[in-house]
């Protein structure tokens, strides 16, 4: 597949790779597996004289150091007859003859694990050649552990990165681009496997080189994950090991219980049959140190917390097949795709809410919505009849705080839609929500497949498919 986007990152890279011409320069790159870092950094070094360590976790040290040594040798840094014997005498080589080179260390955080001692070493010779004329990327996938190497006081490193890039999953309109290299034209279909995989670009140059053109969602699913030796079989299983380690049984249950529809605590905490107190660390690290799952809060209400599992494919796997583990692995093929098949909709709908956010993210940039919005978010609150209280959403909220303008969004992923019943319901929950009340200045918006009519109606946008396809064709 050929390179997509990434032009932001690849200039920053440019930029510092003109820093270190005049003194070292070290760069640290860290996202989740497969969201691109290898391929990134290829396509920066393709032109430079450059080096390149891949960290394998299973190596011993002194094996890790005699292959390093090899690569020096074939890229004629040292002679045939020259010996490393030791990680000091590695870094001194490099500083010494790799003046003006990039020199890549993929998987970085592997070292922790390998030998901690060499970053005591790699961080002396950092301090001792401050104007030695070479640049220095780190990839890192586990995000925890790479976090703890660089950005730890106790660790050695701390402080000695000159710059941080953290790749993120492409955008919808960049993964778009990657489904037409796959000969993509149906944007219903593009779209379920957007939430399958979201922005993660490796997933799309394995179906690229399975020759899945065009291929539906769910023959998708049934290659890529339900056959014998399917390439994606185990692909969430190593993701969460190596992040989790052998701590990895309640986090389990926890994304689980997200992924089911459980986003509150006491939710969850039911769910996984633990205290709310007990789990609280886990949900701050699942955010935080791993950044698998996000905190949402309704606008005007900072109490009020829901989780989220943000990376696509472990949603999916995490509800569709975590709980059929014993089939997935018998390979009932036809039983599993037929039970995630009948779902399969449903479960997009909050999918779509997402791709929705990220439509009027571009319209609002462009200037086509009704107002220029300063904020979007979600809404939930409570409404009371006879006595009992109710929960209601609304699914998107935009917002300009200083004209004092609200816009109310409804997202249906359903074909002939009826605006009337739509609106109208849209509008009573709207009267619960609190934001510059009695003052405020209101809008609608309703975003669906199609529509039954599409009508002008003042103050009310109505976006289908056939708008968002304009948007992204």
């Amino acid at each position: 597949m050929k390179f997509i986007n990434r032009q932001e990152e690849l200039k920053l890279l440019e930029d510092y790779y003109v820093f270190s011409k005049k003194k070292q320069f070290l760069v640290s790159i860290s996202g989740l597996r497969r969201v691109g870092k290898t391929t990134l950094i290829r396509e920066f070094i393709r032109d430079k004289k450059s080096l390149y360590f891949f960290i394998y976790d299973y190596k011993s040290s002194k094996d890790l150091l005699f292959e390093f040594t090899e690569e020096l040798r074939i890229n004629k840094i040292i002679t045939d007859l020259e010996k490393i014997e030791s990680w000091n005498d590695f870094f001194k080589v490099l500083y010494s003859r790799c003046k003006n080179y990039v020199v890549v260390f993929d998987e970085f955080q592997n070292l922790y694990n390998i030998d901690k001692s060499i970053f005591s070493i790699f961080q002396k010779h950092i301090d001792e050649n401050q104007n030695n004329p070479i640049m220095f990327v780190v990839l890192g996938s586990l995000i925890g552990l790479l976090k703890k190497i660089l950005e730890d006081k106790k660790e050695p490193l701390y402080g000695r990165i000159n710059y941080k890039i953290k790749l993120k999953p492409f955008t919808l309109r960049n993964t778009v681009l990657a489904l037409k290299e796959l000969k993509y034209t149906d944007l219903d279909q593009m779209f379920y496997i957007y939430s399958i995989f979201g922005g993660f670009p490796k997933y799309y140059s394995v179906l690229e080189d399975l020759q899945c053109y065009n291929y539906s969602y769910d023959e998708v699913i049934e290659k890529l994950f339900l056959i014998n030796n399917a390439p994606l079989e185990n692909e969430v299983n190593d993701i969460l090991k190596q992040e989790f380690g052998k701590r990895s049984s309640l986090y389990y249950s926890i994304l689980y219980a997200i992924a089911l529809g459980n986003t509150k605590l006491n939710e969850i905490a039911n769910f996984t049959n633990t205290k709310a107190s007990s789990i609280t660390r886990n949900l701050l690290d699942l955010e935080q140190r791993f950044e698998i799952i996000k905190t949402v809060k309704p606008i005007n209400n900072k109490k009020s917390t829901r989780y989220y599992i943000k990376h696509p494919l472990l949603k999916f796997w995490f509800k569709f097949i975590y709980s059929k583990f014993s089939q997935y692995n018998l390979k009932e093929t036809d039983l599993l795709l037929k039970e995630i098949t009948k779902d399969y909709k449903s479960y997009f709908g909050r999918d779509f809410e997402e791709i929705s956010k990220d439509y009027l993210i571009n319209l609002n940039s462009k200037n086509k919505l009704l107002f220029t919005a300063e904020n979007i978010n979600n809404w939930w609150g409570y409404k009371r009849i006879d006595n009992q209280r109710e929960e209601i959403e609304i699914d998107l909220i935009l917002t300009n705080e200083k004209e004092e303008k609200i816009m109310f969004v409804e997202c249906k992923w359903k074909d002939n839609v009826s605006v009337e019943s739509i609106l109208s319901n849209l509008k009573e929950k709207a009267n619960f929500v609190n934001w510059k009340k009695g003052k405020r200045k209101e809008y609608y918006c309703v975003i669906a497949k199609s529509f039954k009519q599409k009508i002008n109606i003042e103050n009310v946008l109505l976006l289908d498919l056939k708008d968002i396809q304009k948007e992204y064709f």
